[in-house]
C-alpha cells in the first residue's frame, strides 16, 4: 500500500464522502469540507494524483482511484471504531470526534483489528449494555461494584436481555 500522511488521508476521506453523495468532488467542495483554502487543496490534489490515489481534470471533478478508495475506507472504518469506543467509555462527543480523528492515522492494522473484535465481543448478546451500565456507575462514583454471579449466570442474564 502507498504511504500516506494523516493530512492526505483526511483529503481522501473528504473526497470519498463527497463523491459518495454527489458522484464526484470539486476542489471547492473538498476545501470547504476540510476548512482550507482552495489553493491549498489544489496543491494536495496534485500530490494525491502523483501517488495514484485520485484522478482529476484541471478545473474538473476529482474521483478516487481503487487505491485511494481503499485507503479512504480503511481510514473511515478506523475512525468509526475509535469513535464508537470513545463514546462507549463516555468521552464527550466533541472530544471523542477529535481524538478519533487524531488517532485514526496512527493506529496499526493489528490494533485496529483487535479493537474491532473487542467492540464486537462487547456488543454480542447484550454484554455491552451490562458493561456500559457497570462502567457508568464506576465512572461517576469511582467505586467498583462487583458482579454477583458466575460467568454462566452472567451469560444467562445477558441472553435474557437480548429478548
Amino acid at each position: 500500500m502507498v504511504d500516506t500522511t494523516g493530512t492526505e488521508e483526511d483529503y481522501l476521506k473528504a473526497i470519498f464522502t463527497i463523491t459518495d453523495s454527489k458522484g464526484f468532488a470539486r476542489t471547492k467542495d473538498i476545501a470547504k469540507a476540510l476548512g482550507v483554502r482552495p489553493a491549498t487543496t489544489v496543491e494536495m490534489l496534485k500530490k494525491l494524483e502523483e501517488k495514484g490515489l485520485i484522478k482529476r481534470e484541471h478545473y474538473g471533478p476529482t474521483v478516487l482511484t481503487d487505491k485511494g478508495s481503499r485507503i479512504a475506507m480503511l481510514t473511515i472504518n478506523k475512525h468509526k471504531v475509535l469513535l464508537d469506543f470513545f463514546k462507549m467509555i463516555l468521552v464527550p462527543l466533541e472530544e471523542a470526534e477529535k481524538d478519533a480523528c487524531d488517532m485514526e492515522h496512527n493506529l496499526s492494522k493489528v490494533t485496529n483489528e483487535q479493537l474491532i473484535k473487542f467492540m464486537a465481543f462487547l456488543s454480542h448478546e447484550g454484554f455491552f449494555d451490562i458493561w456500559a451500565r457497570k462502567f457508568k456507575d464506576f465512572s461517576t462514583s469511582g467505586k467498583m461494584k462487583p458482579m454477583k454471579f458466575s460467568d454462566e449466570e452472567y451469560y444467562d442474564f445477558a441472553t435474557q436481555n437480548m429478548k
